[in-house]
């Protein structure tokens, strides 16, 4: 009885809105980092190294985000928590990281970085070699590839984030023994 008390007065609302919050501008900052070190992540001939480094400084961090969160929200609970809490509460961080990451890639794309769509269509020409309906297909698209990237991105953090929450959420289960 007094478990389910907490888990009504204790919501992982706030805790997942902050922390998301935390990773999208941490998403931005990387952005900015890759670029001061000169990495090129979305270029034709990005390496192997470059790949993991990008991926693991990412999504390796946006696990231990959603895993954190769940923790925390556990330990609010008095160390308990189940598997439909869990799960919830990695998939609010999720969602809420996916949109926010979409609105800072916008922010990005259209104010602090509008060369950035440039150097991306660059690389989508060098890949298309001499495929002229390729090259043309970029042209085209070339105007809205902001808005791709950016749906692309939230997307796929949300959807990354569901998969991780399922997984965390089954390692992370407590129920109390009544």
């Amino acid at each position: 009885m007094e478990q389910q008390i907490l888990q009504e007065e204790k919501k992982p609302n706030k805790l997942a809105f902050q922390v998301a919050v935390g990773f999208a501008i941490y998403t931005l900052a990387m952005v900015y980092v890759f670029k001061l070190l000169g990495l090129d992540t979305t270029g034709a001939e990005v390496s192997m190294a470059t790949k993991v480094l990008t991926f693991l400084l990412s999504y390796g961090v946006f696990i231990m985000v959603i895993y954190f969160t769940q923790i925390t929200h556990k330990k609010e609970l008095g160390n308990y928590i189940t598997y439909g809490r869990a799960f919830s509460t990695g998939f609010k961080v999720a969602a809420y990281a996916g949109l926010f990451i979409g609105i800072l890639y916008a922010i990005y794309f259209k104010i602090l970085d509008p060369s950035a769509v440039d150097r991306i269509a660059e690389t989508a020409i060098e890949k298309a070699g001499d495929n002229e309906q390729q090259i043309k297909g970029v042209e085209v698209m070339k105007p809205y590839m902001w808005i791709f990237a950016t749906f692309a991105a939230a997307v796929s953090y949300t959807i990354f984030g569901l998969v991780v929450s399922l997984i965390t959420a089954a390692i992370i289960k407590k129920e109390p023994r009544f």
